[in-house]
């Protein structure tokens, strides 16, 4: 027997980024040798430094082989 309550339940949100957001990002680690790091640790925002040269050298790759 049900008592009526179920139908007053607001229906869970919706999970995910939305519509117009940007894609999520991946997480990964990596080891890096001590001089890489040495240079991007001198960086205000060392991983968007570090996201930024390794876009760009995908890029960069992927325009080669056009």
């Amino acid at each position: 027997m049900t008592t009526g309550i179920e139908e007053l339940k607001p229906e869970p949100k919706r999970k995910g980024r939305g519509p117009g957001k940007k894609p999520a990002l991946m997480c990964t680690s990596i080891r890096l040798p001590r001089h890489v790091m040495e240079y991007f640790n001198q960086m205000h925002n060392k991983q968007e430094a570090m996201r930024e040269v390794l876009v760009a050298y995908v890029e960069e790759q992927l325009n080669q082989g056009e």
